[in-house]
């Protein structure tokens, strides 16, 4: 039997008292042994449909060469399952979740028998757009319609699940890397100005008040929040530690320590002294499920006006406000992000105070300078009131700089170029 070639063979199996012949094919594959397929049996498949099917596999094993070990092809469904096994401890609870989402929408999509093999760039393009249009939320506990950042979300878990498979070798190229997942980053979320807060805090009840604080003031996660204890705060040097527990990890389980202003202080010294003994979290009694419904009344009682995402909002309003007072890097650590990019696509804007600010003053000063006699012109000029352009704006005669002795025409522009 040649080692490239697939052949058509016959294979009589057992059945009770029965014996039946089945088609097989067989081929070498890269790992020396042999391999085989059934593709019917003979009495429904006829020798020019199996030879047919032989010629299709043979240009299968041509064009694909890692399919030639069938005990590496995995179908949707097993693969799945592989995945996720492997990294229920590498992700977080939620992201976890999100993850298995992502794989119900796959399996609703494709067949939990699709080998992920045959799986083509077109069928990923036709997933995408499955998703976009409506045509898969059945698969949700709530169906609704979703949205292209939620699209852009579950591709970008597709494309990390077919990216452990490449480096796995199960496949040999990801037929969703190609799918774009740029959208336009909506700079204008709602900023929760001081007043806005200090209502909030003024009609939150005693337990959620240390969470909105946190987030506001500190610019913590609501997670980060949740799962802060009491021995993470240190008292003498007013800094916060956001470290891993044995039931949590912080995003990225990168530990960071963020800074804890008086007003903070002041809150949490307060929580602390009302403390149960034995109470190890700054946040207590809090059920996880409940915090979103009752901060919508909490808004209504504070005369706030409701936005999505609350917590998470208030932990931006804190990064823009640092924004404004510290370096970018400083902001970055403080806000634990991978990346200056992350602070300034996301949490970044340009605030009204700044255009009113701006329409307000004057950045182009008049500067009125006599005239007087140039020498280089060979003639005598009158004084006039009018702007001397060839000054640089903020143009001081007591100034002395460097070629301001130089007369030479040329010598002063090439001073303007080089200063401004």
């Amino acid at each position: 039997m040649a080692r490239e070639a697939v052949n058509l063979v016959k294979q009589k199996v057992k059945s009770g008292k029965h014996i039946y012949k089945y088609w097989y094919l067989r081929w070498f594959g890269s790992d020396g042994k042999f391999h085989g397929k059934s593709i019917g049996r003979t009495d429904k498949v006829s020798k020019r449909q199996a030879e047919k099917m032989r010629r299709e596999k043979t240009i299968e094993l041509m064009q694909h060469p890692e399919r030639k070990n069938a005990s590496k092809t995995y179908t949707l469904l097993e693969y799945l399952q592989c995945y996720f096994n492997s990294r229920k401890s590498e992700l977080a609870p939620g992201t976890f979740i999100l993850y298995k989402l992502t794989g119900r929408y796959l399996l609703a999509f494709f067949g939990e028998q699709r080998r992920i093999d045959l799986i083509s760039r077109t069928d990923a393009r036709a997933f995408k757009a499955a998703l976009a249009n409506g045509k898969l939320k059945h698969v949700s506990k709530k169906p609704r319609d979703i949205k292209q950042a939620t699209v852009n979300i579950h591709v970008r878990n597709v494309r990390a699940m077919f990216n452990r498979a490449v480096e796995d070798e199960i496949v040999i190229y990801n037929p969703f890397d190609k799918l774009s997942t740029a959208v336009k980053v909506e700079r204008n979320w709602h900023y929760v100005t001081q007043d806005e807060y200090r209502n909030l805090m003024e009609f939150a009840t005693e337990k959620l008040k240390p969470l909105i604080a946190m987030c506001r003031l500190a610019g913590l996660r609501r997670g980060e929040a949740l799962n802060l204890e009491w021995c993470d705060i240190d008292w003498n040097h007013n800094r916060i530690r956001i470290i891993a527990k044995e039931d949590w990890q912080p995003k990225d389980k990168e530990p960071r320590i963020v800074p804890m202003c008086p007003e903070l202080q002041a809150i949490l010294s307060k929580v602390y002294s009302e403390a149960e003994d034995g109470s190890n979290r700054v946040v207590s009694e809090i059920i996880v499920h409940n915090l979103w419904r009752d901060f919508q009344v909490l808004c209504r009682r504070a005369g706030v006006a409701k936005y999505s995402k609350p917590f998470h909002t208030l932990r931006k309003s804190c990064i823009r406000d640092w924004a404004e007072s510290y370096p970018a890097h400083v902001v970055k650590e403080w806000a634990g992000h991978s990346s200056l990019d992350v602070t300034d696509k996301y949490y970044l804007q340009v605030p009204e105070s700044e255009y009113d600010r701006a329409s307000k003053n004057d950045f182009w000063p008049k500067v009125t300078q006599k005239v007087t006699q140039n020498p280089d012109f060979g003639q005598n000029e009158e004084k006039s009131n009018v702007d001397d352009l060839s000054q640089p704006i903020g143009y001081n005669e007591d100034t002395t700089k460097a070629g301001d002795g130089i007369r030479t025409h040329d010598i002063q522009l090439g001073k303007l170029t080089f200063y401004h």
